[in-house]
């Protein structure tokens, strides 16, 4: 790649300037594939949102791991489309088909996303790290593990920010050093394999630590499949890590460069993505177990007429209507609804329950 007769400054301004163009080949994939986690990232910081901060609100379920997932998609969407606009004027482009001006104007894009995607990725490590605190009250040794990793991640993360906004300026000459002065570039390139092996240790340990957890606990064999399926996918995080790892040796090789970066961002975009996705799963399951009790409320299990529930909310604490057993034709049982239920009530079944509403009187 051939310097810029132009200063920094100069070629910042006319980077400024420049038109994007259409992305093709791997720029079009590496932009398809950010929309595509922003979608699924966006639907279930969504539905996790609505279940725990509105629809469960009066369980009060909302956290703290809740407020930092929010933060993660936050910064996290940026990110996202810091790549998106760097693929239209160079990044997953080779030199031959760029100018200095649009390696340049990518650069400063890929810069962007150096700086969300840094905080993103620590917002979701703490998050995970915040829930699984919940989970291990009792265990001292795992719980000073998820601490370390609370407390490592963000204070090594920001150390190597604080050095690279301090020292390049700007913050994309990391990028391209025709932008501007860069000293620590060098520096910078070898910590990326630090930073990545960091990272690698840290995805695996908040997918193997809850294993461990939960690996001798008695429970369903449906649950344990659904939470082993959960964790698996979060490994696949500390994958992405180990993908990109042979791309990291072109911060240090120029020609092609932003063509090769394209790895590095897309796969540690997609490693958030996970992490994301993955930390939204488990509080998710209350909303798919609820609406799964919706269904079995209106609709008899012999496949007759719908069952009606008569008074209360199904979300109201002091109010909530539960289903008994079906009881056999022309007899009733009288059960208390326990801690959540307001009172006695009694299931009528009136002689065929095939063909009849059942009718829940509250």
């Amino acid at each position: 790649m051939a310097h810029s007769s132009l200063s920094g400054q100069e070629l910042i301004d006319l980077a400024w300037k420049q038109h994007s163009f259409e992305p093709r080949g791997f720029a079009a994939t590496v932009t398809n594939v950010h929309i595509a986690v922003v979608v699924l990232c966006s639907i279930f910081v969504g539905l996790r949102i609505w279940a725990r901060g509105w629809l469960f609100r009066d369980l009060k379920l909302w956290g703290w791991d809740d407020t930092l997932a929010v933060l993660s998609y936050a910064t996290f969407l940026p990110s996202c489309i810091f790549v998106i606009l760097a693929a239209r004027y160079g990044l997953a482009t080779r030199d031959a088909e760029l100018t200095d001006a649009l390696r340049a104007r990518a650069a400063l894009y890929v810069g962007y996303w150096q700086m969300h995607y840094a905080v993103s990725s620590n917002l979701v490590k703490a998050g995970i790290a915040v829930a699984l605190l919940r989970l291990t009250t009792t265990k001292r040794t795992f719980r000073l593990i998820i601490l370390g990793i609370l407390i490592s991640t963000p204070i090594f993360t920001s150390a190597v920010l604080i050095v690279l906004v301090a020292t390049c300026h700007p913050v994309g000459a990391q990028w391209d050093l025709a932008l501007g002065d860069c000293p620590v570039h060098t520096v910078m390139a070898y910590l990326s394999y630090i930073f990545t092996a960091f990272t690698v240790i840290l995805d695996w340990a908040c997918a193997v630590i809850p294993y461990l957890l939960l690996k001798d606990l008695e429970m369903k064999r449906r649950i344990k499949i659904s939470l082993i399926v959960v964790l698996a996918f979060g490994s696949l995080a500390g994958i992405c890590a180990i993908i990109r790892l042979p791309y990291l040796k072109y911060y240090l090789i120029e020609e092609d460069q932003l063509y090769y970066f394209a790895n590095i961002v897309m796969w540690s975009n997609i490693e958030t993505a996970i992490g994301i996705i993955a930390a939204a799963l488990p509080p998710l399951r209350k909303l798919f177990r609820y609406y799964g009790t919706t269904k079995d409320r209106t609709h008899s299990r012999s496949g007759g007429g719908a069952l009606k529930t008569i008074g209360g909310t199904p979300l109201s604490k002091g109010n909530m209507s539960t289903q008994l057993r079906n009881l056999s034709p022309r007899n009733s049982r009288r059960s208390d609804f326990g801690s959540q239920g307001s009172g006695p009530w009694n299931r009528l079944d009136g002689g065929d329950s095939s063909s009849k509403d059942n009718i829940i009187i509250v």
